[in-house]
Parts: structure tokens; C-alpha cells; sequence
């Protein structure tokens, strides 16, 4: 199985590398928004936030190209908006995808997070009340 895991650098990229250490697959590829000797990402988008859909718009064509190159049978975010434009690439390519929600979010599910509940096959809070009808938990992960 080949897991595709994309997060933007800083506290993103801290929990998805912790979550990656939990899945078991046989290849592991990693997107993320800071080319530099701190991540260890095979494929870099630029970092914007989901508030300028704009340049998530303008990002769309690479992050479709990065899931096409990868061939990833699922892909995995924490988040923020490039973590989501991937999964939603993912999403348009028929991949399965996974949001973990950021366990800082103990109040209420991210904005990224309320926009993976869309279209993401699997929405999951690290808070149990959080959980609801699209959103799961399953305990904590970090």
C-alpha cells in the first residue's frame, strides 16, 4: 500500500509525522509547504491559507500532478489548506483520503477540517466530543 501524507510545515507537519509512524504501508511519500534540511517532503507546495481560495486555485494543477506522480492508494492530512488542496486532489482523482483534525482543535473541528467533511472519505477529530454524523473519532492519536 502506498500512503501519500501531506501537511503544511510547523505543528501540521510535527502531528503528521507522528501519525505516519502509526500506519504500516509499503511506501511512504510526503507533501509539504517548506523546502528546507527541517522536512523530509518529496513534493512542495507554496503555503497559503483557506481563507485565499485563491491560491489553492492556482495550486490545484501541481497538487493533481503530485497525487498522479505518487500513485497513492490513500492520502493522509493534518492539515492546513495545502494539506486539504491535496486531499481534494485526491478526492478528484477517485483516492481515498483521511483528515485527522489537528488535536489543538478541541473546541471545534478546523475550517479545513469542516471543508474535508465535503469530500474526504474519512474525517477524524482527536476529541470524542467533537465526534459527529461525518465526523468519527477513534481515539486519540498524538
Amino acid at each position: 500500500m502506498r500512503i501519500l501524507f501531506a501537511a503544511s510545515f510547523g505543528g501540521h507537519w510535527a502531528q503528521l509525522k507522528r501519525v505516519s509512524e502509526l500506519l504500516s504501508c509499503d511506501e511512504r511519500q510526503y507533501v509539504s509547504t517548506a523546502e528546507s534540511q527541517h522536512t523530509s517532503a518529496d513534493y512542495y507546495l507554496e503555503d497559503f491559507s483557506i481563507r485565499e481560495v485563491w491560491r489553492g486555485i492556482l495550486q490545484l494543477p501541481r497538487a493533481l500532478g503530485i497525487v498522479r506522480r505518487s500513485r497513492p492508494d490513500v492520502i493522509v492530512s493534518t492539515g492546513a489548506a495545502p494539506g486539504l488542496l491535496v486531499l481534494f486532489a485526491g478526492f478528484l482523482l477517485g483516492r481515498k483520503t483521511i483528515w485527522v483534525d489537528s488535536i489543538a482543535n478541541s473546541r471545534k473541528v478546523s475550517l479545513s477540517g469542516r471543508a474535508a467533511c465535503l469530500f474526504a472519505t474519512r474525517v477524524l477529530t482527536q476529541w470524542p466530543e467533537l465526534e459527529t454524523r461525518r465526523v468519527r473519532y477513534l481515539g486519540r492519536l498524538l
